[in-house]
């Protein structure tokens, strides 16, 4: 066997130890996420009861409850269960202060966000339902007096809402939070006719 046979079979065996430990990498990335998956909802349920907002920013919390969060974001969390009912979220907004509104699957998957521009006369009023729970409010709507709320159709009957407040400077992080008061979140109940 002459040398350049040796260089050509020892290049052919590492092509073929990195396209193993290549495939490898990816299959292993791709399935991480399968065995690890975590329900946020269950998280979410143990800080906060499911139609009422909580706030996890404030005095005394020395890092933040959510890991990575911004820390110039004071945040609240309220977790929804549309078995129940529907979810309504009322915010007043006032002034240039950004105010940020995320919702979320058990899963954690965003469905939807919305910021303090798509405020109405200063308020924000949203209400999460299923599709079954949507027919029927809009069968109750009176066409004379149209709702001004957002209507958002949940993919899932689990799930929850952050809301964010900017504090520019770590002094206005108490302003913040007082921000996030403003935002109410309950459980509606749908009556049928």
């Amino acid at each position: 066997m002459s040398l350049t046979d040796r260089l050509l079979a020892a290049f052919i065996w590492f092509l073929a130890v990195l396209a193993i430990a290549g495939m490898t990498h990816i299959i292993a990335i791709f399935a991480l996420p399968g065995f690890f998956s975590i329900d946020l909802y269950a998280w979410a349920s143990k800080v906060a009861s499911p139609g009422q907002l909580t706030i996890l920013t404030g005095a005394g919390r020395e890092k933040p409850f959510i890991p990575f969060a911004d820390p110039a974001m004071a945040q609240a969390i309220c977790p929804f269960d549309l078995t129940r009912g529907g979810l309504r979220l009322h915010a007043d907004v006032n002034g240039d202060r950004l105010l940020v509104l995320s919702f979320h699957t058990a899963a954690g998957k965003l469905f939807y966000s919305m910021t303090d521009r798509a405020a109405h006369l200063g308020k924000m009023d949203v209400v999460v339902l299923t599709p079954r729970q949507l027919d029927i409010v809009e069968s109750q709507d009176d066409e004379e007096n149209p709702s001004q709320d957002l209507r958002l159709l949940a993919p899932e009957s689990r799930g929850f809402v952050l809301a964010k407040a900017l504090a520019p400077f770590p002094g206005e992080m108490p302003e913040a939070a007082e921000r996030l008061k403003s935002v109410s979140c309950s459980v509606e109940a749908i009556v049928q006719e």
